[in-house]
Order: structure tokens, then sequence, then C-alpha cells
């Protein structure tokens, strides 16, 4: 019979993984006149969606200010659409406590999971924008987001580009930037990680990040974004 403290450390064995080996994608993408996000892993089928963790959903138009178009948003099981003309469009999706047992995991802070190993906070950004547009390279100001710094209308498949990752506005090092759950490069200094193109017609980027804060209810934050825009044929 396995012991319990095998178990433990079995557990904890795997928080050593790299976060984008665990984690779902969370992404944003135009469909038939409307946007759509979708949760799971993007090639395969969509994974409910709680519309309830949606806290914004910012649409840059112009070179005006972000408005938030949260309370447009229409759910379905598997998607959240939204009908709106953007060149950026962002949201934010809060996904809660976590504690890892020898049970499995609950969507619960540590301090009322009494056998909790080890508990986060996961918080997903997701962003899209418009390759053409003038506005792709600016951030939109969410609390981590990824900017291309690379001019994406001329991005095609093969081509390498530069991403800039920030966190409440400033670059990040030490993040990792990752195509279909593949680490590709850590951001430097500046924030900024150089990775090839592979999709055809339509590209996303993801990084993950993990901080420790050793708050009552968390050991750490994890934090994931990704961005999602058109490739150049």
């Amino acid at each position: 019979m396995i012991s319990r403290k095998f178990l433990l450390v079995s557990i904890l064995s795997l928080l050593t993984m790299s976060t984008n080996a665990l984690a779902h994608d969370f992404w944003i993408e135009p469909e038939d006149g409307a946007f759509l996000l979708r949760y799971g892993h993007r090639g395969h089928e969509a994974l409910p969606l709680e519309v309830s963790k949606l806290q914004t959903l910012l649409c840059r138009k112009d070179s005006g200010a972000a408005q938030n178009l949260v309370k447009s948003a229409v759910a379905a099981p598997r998607q959240i659409s939204l009908q709106a003309s953007c060149m950026l469009l962002s949201a934010f999706f809060d996904g809660g406590y976590w504690s890892l047992t020898p049970d499995g995991e609950k969507n619960l802070p540590k301090n009322k999971v009494p056998d909790a190993v080890k508990s986060w906070r996961s918080k997903q950004f997701a962003k899209w924008v418009d390759s053409h547009s003038p506005l792709a390279s600016q951030p939109l100001g969410d609390a981590f987001e990824i900017v291309p710094v690379t001019d994406l209308a001329k991005a095609k498949t093969g081509s390498r580009a530069t991403f800039r990752v920030l966190f409440a506005g400033k670059p990040l090092s030490g993040a990792t930037l990752a195509i279909d759950h593949k680490p590709l490069a850590e951001t430097d200094d500046r924030g900024e990680a150089r990775i090839s193109i592979r999709g055809h017609g339509r590209e996303s980027v993801s990084v993950s990040y993990r901080r420790m804060v050793k708050t009552a209810e968390a050991d750490s934050e994890v934090l994931e974004a990704s961005l999602t825009f058109e490739v150049a044929p």
C-alpha cells in the first residue's frame, strides 16, 4: 500500500513541473463576426468556462481609452462571445484560490482546507490584437500581458518575432514563453524573448509565471497570459 508520506512527496514533485504543462489555455479569437473566449487546449474541444469568473473584457477600438464590455458578453457552456469591433481585446479570468490535497485539487484557499499540501491563486489573461493595427504594439494595461515588439503584420510562419511580457506595467524577466505548451524561451532583463512563429493563419503565444506570496490563502500566485493574432500567408 502506498504510504501517505510517499503520496505527498509525489504530489509535491508534480508542482515542480512547468506551469504550462499543467495548465489549460485561455484565449480569444475572432469567428463569424464575433470574438470568442475559449478555455482548454487549442485545436481540441473547448472545456466549460464559468462566466462568473470573467472579471474584465477590455476593448480598444481606436487611440482612445479601452472600454470594459464584460456586461455585453454572452455566455454559452463552452465559450463566451462578444459582438464588438476591437483592434485590441483582452479578458481577465479570475480562477480563484486552489489547494492541492492528497485527495486532489479543491477550488478553495489554504486556510479553508486543513490537509492542503500547496495552494495558489490562479489568474489568467487573454488578448487578441489586429496585426495590422498601429495599436498592436501598445499595452492594454492588464496586470499581466504579452505585447508584441515585432511588427506582427510582417510576421509569417517560420519567421522570428520578439515579445515583451509586462507585470503590473513593468517588464518581467524569467517568464516562460510557449506555443502549444512547448516552452521556447525565457524573457530577459527587458522582459523580452524572441521565438519562431509556428502557426498557419493564426498563432497564439502564451506565458506563465509563478510568484511566491505566502499569505493565509495561498503560497503562490500563478499568472498566465495568451496573445492571439493573425499570421500573414
